[in-house]
């Protein structure tokens, strides 16, 4: 910053984040008043923060009003803003003060952290005149912290600062002083205590923002006045015009998918059919320049004068704009990769008719699409109309089951046909339905589930192929509340996923009606789950060899509904008792559901770990496990190439110390440590590991136990929380992939499958549990490089599972990556086991499928 003042050439300067919003009126009152108190090194009135949302402002109180006091002196005035939680950075200062302040500040600070230097360095140096005004509108930022890193930063600031104070000031030295910069730095590193104060929603064209006050507010600050609220006015329509920052747009993201959406045209639209679309996507957001243009230029009745006027002059305000470009703001959100993704899986036009001729030579089974809805509306329901008709698929049938007058009289025989039905008689009907229809398939659908061309011409592709199979799970896109886009893109038809994240596996598959009527239909005692009760009755009749999978997008649909957990587990919980077990079920809402099989034995486990000649790391590892595991019947067994390895530690007597050749192998030290396990269950766990979760081994024991698995594996993080490994993925190439490494514990939560049960093609050995049968059978046939990717092969070769488990959570110093030569010497060994297409495979791939 020293190097930007030397091109300022104006007496005063004044500080802001790119966020905010510096009142003009507010810096000319504050020059004036340090040029008639020449002894004030800074002039400053308060901040109020905002923060922008979808055509909502909500604003925060800054601190608190500065107290008077006689008391003269920089410990004063420290004191006195510590007290309000007040930030002098924010000061109209000389640029005189300012060089002086940033001339001597601590190193090694956050951007927060230096702010509060700054405000020290300005206040030691004099007097800041207290000014009653508000100087800025300010954005409003919240600590996205946890609470232990957020502590931890908060120290390590006070640190700094008092090491600097001492050389630079000499004012906080003694215990008062220390008690004084701690308050200091805590109450202005940022808005972690910046009450509401109230709202200001902007709804109509014609009117002012509604204001709605909290029932408390702080009249000792100058926020309450005609001009500041007027200037808050201008403001806000900026804002809202040109939205800016991360949280913004989220907010608005969800708005701006239905109205791209709304203004969408379809074959069948008429000029009235656009223009209640229009108005629906104004009254989703006004500030949408596109929007308003399109419904202007439909309003051109003699009944539409006063709205062609009223709407002409918003549009003039919102022209005045610059730069009001919202596709890019989309394009760059979460909704805007999904619609990215699905834009790239859709065939060119001419590819589309191809597969159309296909289709008309060879005629795959008939798909009946049933239609639930329960919520009578019409609009919803239209829009699945219109993705049916837009998909060009000629040979289904489409049944409603509407909680209303039907808007026709049709009959079964009819391609479209409406069953009235009640809330109580849904179910009843449904079945009635599937009985009745002559279509080989099933799809069941929720008014306003829009289906996707694509998706569609490639699942009838594959079905004219006759697949051997009863239910087919494809891609899908969930909308949630807020109509923000969510991918799920469903890796396989997975038992585990289906069990663990039934709300994003279970719905809309693809179901032969034979099978739905081989098992009795769908179960009334489950209205919320009930596709997920059939399929797990399906797997229990007929195994999980039942169940495909088509890679691609298959249609757009909400998020299940919180009466869906509850069932969910009625469900689970009957299924998992059909199949012995005694469940203890969880819901951890985006984790999905926590299940525990409550197996009656509790084996002996025996922990292997190789000493590869890091004493501290090796030491680090066993006392984690000897410390923080809760299982009661365990052993650690450490094989070394070196007696000398391992400090003198009983640890309780649950390590035992073996020593191999010199030179020793990896995997060459850990059979040996095999070979001397006591345990019916096996550990593999690297030295770099330490232990998170007290109870990992009966994490890994939950599903290890079970007699389809044969591998488990456990989730690594690093020392900051990020993720590090949640098995691996084998692709073509070859490579060895690592899905979601690297993303941090909130983006972990958003992307479903981190924190999920599920199968793996192979998991690390970092921490990986096996029975140890198997391991003593596959441990001759293991290489030294790629052994655990070998050894999860085995157990897939011989009919087990490989199943990663987040409920088992270790910390890794560093994660070993496998080389290119490793890669090719195990893809040399297992030539069929790279064959998943990587990400960046092409989505229109089953082209090819159509001649």
């Amino acid at each position: 910053m020293q190097d930007a003042l030397t091109q300022i050439s104006s007496s005063y300067v004044c500080l802001a984040l790119d966020g905010d919003y510096v009142l003009p009126a507010a810096l000319r009152i504050a020059q004036q008043c340090l040029r008639s108190h020449s002894s004030a090194v800074a002039a400053q009135g308060y901040a109020l923060a905002y923060a922008a949302g979808d055509s909502e402002v909500a604003y925060h109180r800054v601190g608190s009003a500065l107290l008077a006091g006689d008391e003269q002196g920089a410990v004063a005035r420290l004191t006195r803003y510590a007290l309000a939680g007040q930030q002098a950075w924010r000061a109209v200062m000389p640029l005189a003060t300012l060089r002086a302040a940033l001339a001597n500040l601590p190193e090694q600070l956050d951007c927060a952290g230096a702010r509060v230097a700054l405000s020290y360095a300005i206040l030691a140096q004099g007097e800041v005149a207290s000014l009653d005004q508000t100087d800025v509108v300010c954005e409003y930022l919240p600590c996205r912290l946890t609470e232990f890193a957020r502590e931890e930063r908060l120290n390590h600031t006070v640190r700094l600062l008092r090491e600097w104070d001492a050389a630079q000031h000499a004012l906080c030295t003694d215990d008062d002083g220390l008690l004084l910069l701690n308050h200091f730095v805590r109450s202005s590193y940022d808005h972690a205590d910046a009450p509401l104060l109230f709202t200001s929603a902007w709804r109509s064209v014609t009117a002012e923002p509604e204001r709605r006050f909290e029932p408390r507010q702080d009249i000792n600050l100058p926020y309450y006045n005609g001009e500041l609220f007027a200037q808050l006015t201008a403001l806000e329509f900026l804002t809202h015009a040109w939205p800016a920052g991360q949280a913004q747009h989220r907010a608005l993201e969800g708005t701006w998918v239905r109205q791209r959406e709304l203004l969408q045209v379809h074959p069948n639209d008429t000029a009235q059919s656009l223009q209640l679309r229009y108005w629906q996507a104004l009254a989703l957001g006004l500030f949408n320049l596109q929007v308003c243009q399109r419904l202007a230029a439909t309003l051109t009745g003699e009944e539409d004068a006063a709205s062609a006027l009223e709407l002409g002059e918003w549009l003039a305000r919102l022209e005045q704009i610059p730069g009001i470009e919202l596709q890019p703001r989309l394009q760059a959100t979460g909704s805007g990769a999904v619609l990215a993704a699905l834009e790239a899986a859709t065939p060119p036009a001419e590819q589309v008719e191809r597969v159309r001729a296909h289709l008309s030579k060879c005629r795959p089974g008939q798909i009946a699409f049933v239609v639930l809805d329960l919520g009578n509306d019409d609009d919803a329901l239209q829009a699945t109309f219109d993705s049916v008709l837009a998909s060009g698929l000629r040979h289904f049938k489409l049944v409603v089951l509407k909680a209303g007058k039907a808007p026709a009289i049709t009959t079964a025989r009819d391609t479209l046909h409406f069953v009235e039905v009640s809330e109580s008689n849904w179910a009843a009907h449904l079945n009635q339905v599937v009985r009745q229809l002559p279509s080989e398939w099933l799809l069941l659908l929720q008014a306003g589930d829009q289906l996707l061309a694509s998706g569609l011409l490639h699942l009838s592709v594959e079905l004219a192929e006759a697949p051997a199979c009863q239910a087919i799970c494809a891609n899908e896109v969930q909308r949630d509340d807020a109509g923000r886009l969510h991918a799920v893109l469903r890796p396989g038809a997975d038992l585990n996923l289906l069990r663990s994240q039934p709300a994003l596996m279970s719905g809309h598959w693809l179901l032969r009606r034979q099978a739905v009527l081989d098992l009795g239909g769908y179960s009334e005692s489950h209205p919320h789950a009930f596709e997920l009760d059939l399929l797990l009755r399906l797997v229990e009749t007929q195994g999980v060899g039942s169940l495909a999978h088509l890679n691609d997008y298959l249609l757009i649909a909400r998020q299940s509904s919180p009466a869906f957990n509850d069932d969910a587990l009625k469900a689970l919980n009957r299924h998992l008792s059909q199949l012995g077990y005694r469940p203890q079920l969880r819901n951890q809402e985006a984790a999905g559901l926590s299940i525990d099989l409550r197996h009656a034995a509790t084996p002996m486990v025996s922990i292997l770990v190789a000493g590869e000649g890091d004493l501290a790391q090796l030491q680090a590892c066993l006392a984690s496990v000897v410390q923080r595991t809760r299982y009661p019947r365990f052993e650690v067994v450490v094989a070394c190439a070196d007696d000398g390895v391992v400090a003198q530690q009983s640890f309780a007597g649950r390590v035992r110390l073996l020593v191999g050749a010199p030179g020793a192998s990896r995997k060459a030290l850990l059979q040996l440590a095999a070979s001397a396990a006591r345990g019916e269950y096996l550990v593999l766990l690297s030295a770099r590991c330490q232990v998170i979760t007290p109870a990992w081994i009966e994490a890994l024991l939950n599903e290890a136990q079970r007699p389809e698995v044969g591998v488990t594996g456990g989730l690594l993080q690093t020392v900051d929380g990020s993720l590090a490994h949640a098995g691996y993925a084998l692709l073509a190439g070859p490579q060895v992939g690592s899905p979601w490494r690297g993303l941090s514990a909130e983006a972990s939560v958003e992307a479903r499958w981190p924190l999920a049960v599920r199968n793996c093609a192979a998991v690390s050995d970092d921490c990986v549990m096996v029975h140890k049968e198997l391991f003593d059978q596959s441990a001759g046939e293991l290489a030294d490089g790629g052994t655990d990717i070998d050894l999860c092969l085995m157990a897939t070769q011989a009919g087990q599972m490989v199943v990663f488990t987040p409920h088992a959570q270790l910390m890794v110093q560093a994660m070993v990556v496998h080389d290119a030569d490793t890669v090719r010497a195990v893809a040399q060994r297992w030539p069929n086991a790279f064959t998943a297409a990587p990400a960046a495979a092409q989505p229109l791939e089953w082209l090819t499928q159509v001649s």
